[in-house]
């Protein structure tokens, strides 16, 4: 229990709102903007809540690379704002969060008495830490912030409820990883011209970057100390585990580091942008494996949901109201700071 009231606690974030623009017009939060099986209601305040919310998680965090308002921009180049696409993107998991609701009773999920006050003591804290004008923007008020935080806590209830079948058995095969050590040294130029262009190594240059990585592969052979090798040249040496189905490293240096055996080096490896030094540390590396197979329970989780959400979704209709979603502009930005929290 001690767990689920700090992951509700943990979701209380300030709003800090920013005007860009226009005010834009008030909002009746109590407008339907969705419709669940016809007669339950999703709410414009709720929406629009999770919705400020969450732009203001994007705008802190890559607002200042797109260079101004990113939900106004077209990101992708096809005309779409990303406003929009975020609009229908939230109403998906509105309609998620709502069927779980709708179903939770029959998997025996419901939250607990100390669940509802910690989501009550959590609206209180998200009320206090943020201005008139930002609760008035976001739509926020303890009823509005409470039933969000029912939803989300409910949806991660019935996740655990849909899932907690999955197989959990992982075998050291299938998730084993191996570990490499590696040096690389890269044959892209690091110099410009005066058009700012990157000016290319010549042959030249690139043979004596590779030469002075076979020196180092040839005493760290002869030594059995690969670091002190690489210090001695000046390099960096690096580490990195991979299994099966990786996709990193690069496909030249896992075949290469595959034909090992353990503490082996291979002959240098050439790829498009460098050379590799590689050193096979570990056929199975131990906590990379363990991580591995966590990673794989998860995935396992993920995909039994989906499936189990995908018959669900069937029993249930959903209709949203493209209009009362139109009511809904970024004309002003938010931006997110961290609420005080302390641990229950």
């Amino acid at each position: 229990m001690k767990k689920r009231t700090a992951w509700i606690t943990a979701m209380v974030l300030a709003l800090a709102l920013s005007l860009t623009g226009c005010a834009g017009g008030n909002l009746n939060g109590a407008e339907t903007i969705a419709t669940l099986d016809g007669s339950t209601n999703i709410t414009l305040g709720e929406f629009n809540l999770m919705l400020r919310y969450q732009q203001a998680q994007m705008e802190s965090y890559y607002g200042a690379l797109m260079g101004g308002n990113m939900y106004q921009q077209d990101i992708t180049g096809d005309g779409t704002l990303y406003g929009d696409t975020a609009k229908e993107t939230l109403m998906e998991e509105f309609k998620k969060m709502y069927i779980m609701e709708a179903e939770a009773s029959n998997y025996g999920v419901a939250l607990t008495d100390a669940e509802k006050e910690a989501v009550a003591a959590a609206a209180g804290k998200f009320l206090e830490a943020n201005t008139d004008g930002a609760k008035k923007a976001a739509t926020a008020d303890q009823k509005t912030v409470e039933r969000l935080l029912t939803l989300l806590t409910i949806n991660e209830k019935m996740y655990d409820a849909l899932t907690q079948d999955v197989d959990t058995e992982v075998s050291d095969a299938e998730a084993a990883q191996k570990r490499i050590d590696y040096v690389y040294v890269s044959t892209l130029g690091t110099e410009q011209d005066e058009a700012g262009n990157t000016i290319e190594l010549t042959d030249a240059e690139k043979a004596q970057k590779k030469a002075d990585l076979q020196a180092v592969l040839d005493e760290a052979k002869k030594s059995g100390d690969l670091d002190a090798a690489v210090q001695a040249k000046e390099m960096t040496a690096s580490s990195t585990a991979y299994g099966a189905d990786s996709t990193y490293p690069s496909e030249e240096v896992r075949k290469a580091a595959d034909a090992l055996k353990e503490g082996e080096f291979a002959d240098i490896v050439e790829t498009e942008n460098g050379y590799y030094l590689i050193r096979l540390a570990s056929m199975l590396d131990r906590d990379a494996t363990d991580s591995r197979k966590t990673s794989i329970v998860q995935e396992r989780r993920d995909e039994l949901f989906a499936e189990k959400y995908r018959k669900l979704q069937e029993a249930h209709t959903f209709e949203k109201k493209d209009d009362v979603m139109a009511k809904l502009t970024f004309e002003r930005t938010f931006t997110l700071k961290a609420a005080e929290t302390t641990e229950p």
